[in-house]
This record gives C-alpha cells, sequence and structure tokens, in this order.
C-alpha cells in the first residue's frame, strides 16, 4: 500500500465531510497526524443499515479500506453506525480488525475508543430551562433508538426533568435519527396538531437546526414562545436564528486523541496502556434558549464547579498570544469561537473578547468567499461538462476545476467490473499540480486494494477518497488531496463528477451501437443494390422480383420513424443482457421459487431474442441502396417519395439544378438528418406543407425539412429531446451547421456543409 513511502498511512472512516460535527472530528485528526508526519486519508460512505437503500452503494468506500494496506484505521462509529444496535456495529468493527484500530464515539469492548463524556451535559440545560426560564412542557428529539450516545443523553434528561418536576413534567420522545430532515417533519407535524410544547431539546445540533426551521415556517417565536436547545456546538450553530444554546463538545480533540491513540499503537509514541478516552463537555449559553444577546457568549464547564472563582483569572497569558492562537485557527481553517479565553483577568476581557470577535468575522467571511469561489467554478464545470460526452474532455475539466477549488491533486478511479468491491480498477485521471495526465479510455489497470497505482504519492499527507454512484451503480472513486477550505467541496464534485462520467458512458455505448449498426446496413444494403443491378440486367424476371423489393423497403421505411424511434432501439440493446444476467443470478440460488423465476428470466430472454430478429429485419430499410450507388439525390427523392404514401397533406421537393455531393460520409449523414426531420413533421407537426429542399452553392450545399405546422418550444427542446442531440451530433460529425429556427407558421430544419 505505502508503495515506497516512509510514511504511515492512517485511514478515516466516516459518513460526510461537508457535515460539521465529523468535519470537526476530522480537522483534530489531521493537526494530530501533522505533527507526527502521518499520513490520513478520509474514506467517505454513508450511515450503515440506513434506510434510503441506495445510500449504501457509497460503503464500498469502507470496504476498500478494509481491503487495502493501510495501517490503521479511524472509524467514526457512533456516525456510521448510526442505525445499527451494539450487536451489528460490533460485527462491522470485527471486519475491520486486520489491522489497529480506534473507534470514535462509541465506547467498543476490547477496541481503543475515545468518547465523550455525556454527563452533566443534558442535566445543564434541564437545570437552566427549568429553573431560568420555567419551562415545564418539553419535546425531545433523539437519535436512533439503538444508538448508544442518544440513550444516553435520554436517559439524563429524564431523571434530571423528573427529579426537578416530578409528576408536573411534561414530556414526549421523538426519535428523528440525528437528522434535521426528520426533526424538521417532526416538529412541524407536532406543532400543526396544536400540541403545546414550552421547550425543545434536541440530541444533537442538526435535529435543533431542523426544529428552528419548523418553528418559524409555523409563526412561532423562539425563544419567546418556545425554548430550543442542542447538543455539539457545531459551527452552523453559532449562526443560527437565534444562536443555538447548546453543549460543546470536544470534537476537535475527539480526532487528535484518535490519532495519537493510534500512534501509541503503531509505535509512533512511547507505549501505555490503551484505554478509552473521555472529553468533557462544556455547556454554552447563547440566545435559543432566551438568555439575552450578550457581547459574548456564556459557557459553564460542566466537570468543574459553577461559582466563578477569582482564582481563574491567575494565568491570564498575553493578549499577543491569543491573537497568534486566533491566526493558527484561521490559517487551518478553523473557527476561532473554539479558542478558550475566559482566563483573562477582568481587565483583558472586553480586549480578549474583540480578539476572538473579530477571528470569527474574518471566518465567516472567508467562509463566504468559499462558498462563493466553490459555487462559481462548479458551475464552470457543470457547464463544462454538460457541453460534452467526450470521456477526455470530461476529465480535463474535472482537472481544471479541482486546481479551481483549492485541490492540488485529484486522481479519477473507474471500476472494471460490478462487484461489492471489484479486484481491478483503471486510473484514467491523474492531476498533480499544473500536470495533468488523462489517461482515456484505457487507463492504467491495477488492484483495488493499493487504491492508486504504486500507492498514494508521498508528495501530500491527507486525501479524500470519494465514491463514484449514478443511481444503483458504482462506477468507482474519486481520490483528492484534502487542502481544500471548502468542506462541501468533496461531496458536491463528487456527485457532478458521476453524472458526467455515466452520461460519457451511457453515449460511447450508443455510439459504438450506431456505428455498428451502420456498417451492417452499409454492407448489406451495398449488398443488395448490387444484385438488384445484376437482375435488372439480366431478365425481366429479375425486374419484377427488384420491383418487389422496391416495395418492400417502401413499406417498411414507411413505418421505420414509428417502429424505431418509439418502440425497438429504445429497448432492444439491453433487454437480452439484462434477461441473461437475472436468469443466471437466480439458478445460482436455492431459495424455493428461484427455478420458477429462472424460468421467467428465460422467458424473457427469448422474447428479446424475437424483438432481436424484428429489429434486424427493420434495420434492412433503414440505408438506401440508391444513396451509394446513385448519390443524395435520388436517396432523398426516393425518401420523400414514401413518406409522401403515408402522409395527407403536401410534400414538395426542390433540388438546385446541378447539385451534387460527392462526399459520401457527408452524403450518409446529410440523408440521416433530413430522414429524422421529415420523420417528426410528419408525425408531429400537424402541418398542410412540408417543403423538404437540397440548395447549393459554389462553395456549399444546404439542406433543409420546413413545414407550416404548430412549430414547438425550441428552449424546452433542447433541454431535453434526445434526436435535436443525435441532429447536432451529426452536423458536428461532418463539420456542418445545423439551425432550428420557427416560422410563422411551423418550423424549419436546415443543415450547411462545406463541399
Amino acid at each position: 500500500m505505502q508503495g515506497g513511502r516512509h510514511t504511515i498511512t492512517i485511514g478515516f472512516l466516516a459518513a460526510r465531510l461537508d457535515e460539521p460535527y465529523q468535519h470537526s472530528v476530522w480537522s483534530g485528526a489531521v493537526e494530530e497526524a501533522e505533527k507526527l508526519g502521518i499520513s490520513l486519508v478520509f474514506f467517505g460512505g454513508q450511515r450503515l443499515g440506513s434506510p434510503v437503500g441506495y445510500e449504501s452503494l457509497d460503503n464500498i468506500a469502507f470496504n476498500l479500506a478494509a481491503r487495502s494496506g493501510l495501517a490503521a484505521l479511524a472509524v467514526m462509529t457512533n456516525v456510521i453506525g448510526t442505525y445499527l444496535t451494539q450487536k451489528d456495529l460490533l460485527e462491522f468493527v470485527k471486519g475491520l480488525k486486520k489491522v489497529p484500530l480506534v473507534s470514535i464515539g462509541v465506547e467498543i469492548p476490547g477496541i481503543p475508543s475515545v468518547t465523550i463524556d455525556n454527563t452533566g451535559g443534558m442535566g445543564a440545560i434541564v437545570d437552566h430551562l427549568v429553573q431560568i426560564h420555567g419551562r415545564r412542557r418539553f419535546l425531545f428529539l433523539a437519535g436512533p433508538e439503538n444508538h448508544s450516545e442518544s440513550l444516553a443523553r435520554e436517559a439524563e434528561f429524564n431523571d434530571r426533568l423528573f427529579s426537578l418536576l416530578g409528576k408536573g413534567a411534561v414530556v414526549r420522545i421523538e426519535h428523528c435519527n440525528f437528522q434535521e430532515t426528520e426533526a424538521w417533519e417532526t416538529t412541524s407535524r407536532l406543532f400543526s396538531q396544536g400540541i403545546p410544547f414550552d421547550a425543545i431539546v434536541a440530541a444533537n445540533d442538526l435535529m435543533a437546526m431542523g426544529a428552528l426551521r419548523a418553528l418559524a415556517e409555523a409563526g412561532v417565536r423562539v425563544p419567546e414562545d418556545v425554548s430550543v436547545t442542542g447538543f455539539d456546538d457545531t459551527d452552523d450553530s453559532r449562526f443560527s436564528i437565534p444562536p443555538l444554546t447548546t453543549i460543546r463538545q470536544g470534537t476537535y480533540a475527539l480526532g487528535q486523541q484518535a490519532i495519537r491513540s493510534l500512534a501509541i499503537n503503531l509505535g509512533i509514541l512511547p507505549k501505555e496502556r490503551l484505554v478509552t478516552h473521555r472529553a468533557p463537555v462544556t455547556f454554552i449559553i447563547r440566545e435559543s434558549c432566551g438568555c439575552s444577546s450578550a457581547s459574548t457568549e456564556g459557557s459553564e464547564d460542566i466537570h468543574q464547579s459553577k461559582q466563578e472563582s477569582s482564582d481563574v483569572a491567575k494565568a491570564a497569558e498575553p493578549l499577543a498570544q491569543l491573537k497568534n492562537e486566533v491566526n493558527a485557527a484561521l490559517f487551518r481553517g478553523r473557527n476561532p469561537a473554539t479558542l478558550q479565553y475566559r482566563h483573562f483577568s477582568p481587565a483583558l476581557m472586553d480586549k480578549a473578547q474583540l480578539i476572538i470577535a473579530e477571528g470569527i468575522a474574518r471566518y465567516q467571511a472567508a467562509l463566504r468567499r468559499s462558498v462563493e469561489r466553490r459555487s462559481a467554478v462548479l458551475r464552470e464545470i457543470e457547464a463544462s461538462l454538460v457541453t460534452s460526452f467526450s470521456l477526455p474532455d470530461i476529465l480535463s475539466a474535472v482537472a481544471r476545476g479541482t486546481r479551481s477549488l483549492g485541490i492540488s491533486s485529484c486522481y479519477l478511479v473507474l471500476f472494471e467490473s460490478k462487484g461489492i468491491t471489484p479486484e481491478w480498477a483503471r486510473l484514467l485521471l491523474a492531476s498533480e499540480g499544473n500536470k495533468t495526465r488523462i489517461l482515456a479510455p484505457y487507463g492504467i489497470r491495477f488492484r483495488t486494494l493499493e487504491l492508486l497505482p504504486g500507492g498514494f504519492p508521498d508528495t501530500w499527507n491527507f486525501y479524500v477518497v470519494e465514491p463514484l454512484r449514478f443511481g444503483e451503480e458504482r462506477l468507482g472513486y474519486l481520490v483528492c488531496t484534502a487542502d481544500s477550505e471548502d468542506r462541501q467541496i468533496f461531496e458536491a464534485l463528487r456527485d457532478q463528477v458521476s453524472r458526467a462520467i455515466k452520461g460519457a458512458q451511457l453515449m460511447a455505448a450508443e455510439r459504438d451501437r450506431e456505428r455498428y449498426l451502420e456498417q451492417q446496413v452499409r454492407l448489406r444494403t451495398q449488398e443488395l443494390s448490387t444484385t438488384n443491378e445484376q437482375l435488372r440486367e439480366e431478365i425481366e424476371r429479375r425486374r419484377t422480383l427488384e420491383r418487389e423489393l422496391l416495395d418492400i423497403s417502401n413499406d417498411i421505411m414507411a413505418s421505420i420513424g414509428r417502429d424505431i424511434h418509439d418502440d425497438l432501439c429504445q429497448n432492444i440493446a439491453g433487454i437480452g443482457l439484462m434477461a441473461a444476467k437475472l436468469e443466471g443470478s437466480l439458478r445460482r440460488q436455492s431459495c424455493p421459487g428461484m427455478e420458477h423465476a429462472a424460468k421467467s428470466a428465460a422467458e424473457i430472454a427469448t422474447a428479446a431474442s424475437r424483438t432481436a430478429s424484428q429489429a434486424k429485419g427493420i434495420a434492412r430499410g433503414l440505408y438506401p441502396a440508391e444513396l451509394e450507388a446513385k448519390g443524395l439525390v435520388a436517396a432523398v427523392q426516393e425518401l420523400v417519395q414514401s413518406a409522401r404514401s403515408r402522409y395527407n397533406g403536401t410534400i414538395a421537393l426542390e433540388i438546385s439544378p446541378g447539385f451534387t455531393l460527392k462526399n459520401s460520409e457527408k452524403a450518409l449523414h446529410l440523408y440521416r438528418i433530413i430522414q429524422e426531420a421529415l420523420n417528426n413533421a410528419v408525425v408531429h407537426a400537424k402541418a398542410s406543407l412540408i417543403v423538404v429542399s437540397l440548395l447549393s452553392d459554389r462553395e456549399s450545399v444546404e439542406v433543409s425539412v420546413a413545414d407550416n405546422g404548430i412549430g414547438f418550444d425550441l428552449q424546452k427542446v433542447q433541454m431535453n429531446g434526445l434526436g435535436l442531440r443525435i441532429l447536432k451530433y451529426r452536423s458536428s460529425v461532418i463539420g456542418g451547421e445545423l439551425k432550428i429556427r420557427s416560422l410563422e407558421p411551423g418550423c424549419c430544419v436546415s443543415c450547411r456543409v462545406a463541399r
């Protein structure tokens, strides 16, 4: 795995880097790893056992981490195990125990763990709400029913509340799985039912944010009518409306301690007994509980005396040192609001608060600039991606975009096969600094357990691995250096790249299929044209046969637009493969009823075979023999004649005197453009007159199809029309200029190309 590197590499398993709590833990881990000279790789998956089925596809990142040669793993078990029982979580962790582990957030027997000491946090919130603000009717927003942290917070909340109020306490427990959306939905539902609460206590900040949003939408005043509190003290909690009263966890220290624990296990730090480390919590008082706004937020250390003492000011640090700490925090992308300054003497407290406030303002300005830059660059990347279905073009756009986002290196890997964790993959993009290597279409083949060919480059120490997925299909993964200041960029970039890669794959498959079909049609029609010409020269009987063949061809062409465009070619490509694969999969299973299901799959495969046979028959009429034998004019004349036979209106054909086009490739694509446009006019335009024109001058030729029908919304067609995209593609292949313009009434499709 190390690929010649002397640096030890540790994996960091979590769900989402853009979520404030997880990002704070990751940031602490990065700082500690940097001090110790350790490389750290973030593997972003999803919550295990999530009720959202497709999210499990992202968990291939965890499989990659487990199979690779990483020296150790730090696992945010409290996040990725949100929906798991303690037993299921233990089974998952056991599957990773090939290397030293540390569990973050959940204490797991037999494994070093770093956790938050939850005791005192909920008790302090209840004391404050009951004794200071007189709250009596509580809604508690809990996490998943079996989650250990949620259970601990809920138990302390209930114990303290009933010890204070006894039977006078009114409380309702709702499980919202630590998710903002679920908390918003639950709070909205309860208040719409008229259920009265004067306090909402959430087991994390995300759920508190959801409750604040629901109350604002319902017109409920916070904190005048309802107090709201959270738990975590994420960056977002400081800037909610109103600012959120919460419990500050030592999340940054949690990440630091996790890396130290692994460093001890790996022999990097002096050996000591590996035990569970518990970080204390602090009560942060802001406005959402009902306390008035102040120049600075209040706080209480839950594990220290609640009485302030003049002894706290004995060890006042110089203001210059505080400024240095603020600058260091900003340099690392941290909010300086987490810095401790309450030990300053009263004489220095105002100045210390001002330094912190200025640091917070600079932090927010940096965040705003980061968001603006991210939005602008992502728009540019998206614009580049949607203008091309070429894989090399897409990879070039990704490389340019990641550099603009402050990501020094980026690698794009696609799996060679399907499966839970494919054994082989191909590196298609390696962007390092100003050097970009586009390795498509074949790439560099390597085993996925390496993560990258030869392991991670030793230029950088911190990487993020994001899985690429489209729908229910695993595509590969994106590896980026973790040097971007914007925590939300990686997931947004992952989603954009996934869509673009899948689009390129679909278009490449369609082009291959079309080229094969056209080649087969060309060969067969050339053979048919030659044979018919020989038959006409030999005997009258063969002339009769030719006329019969032409009649059959006209009948097939009359139904081409309906049969191929609407039915066969849309479905034929996937039916056989899907049915065969399903049959094989079902026959390998021994469950009851599988044989019957396999038989059904076999019947589907048989139906696909029949459909393929039908498509093959229709394809014989796709390419007119006249195009190769007599040129474009004769082929278009035949096409128009065929269209007239199935159209009630008038179809006129206008041909410039001396119109010729010797280039067979251009003739073929112009014929296809006329064919598609004419068929659309016949089927959809509801016109009484259609005019097909073949015009030429000394430098160029132009073909057009115009009608006096109902026209169409050009903007809507440009956004959603597959047929229009195919027309544009054909025009671009021959260097033509395709125009679609509205007429009064009707519309006109034209293509001009140099001779």
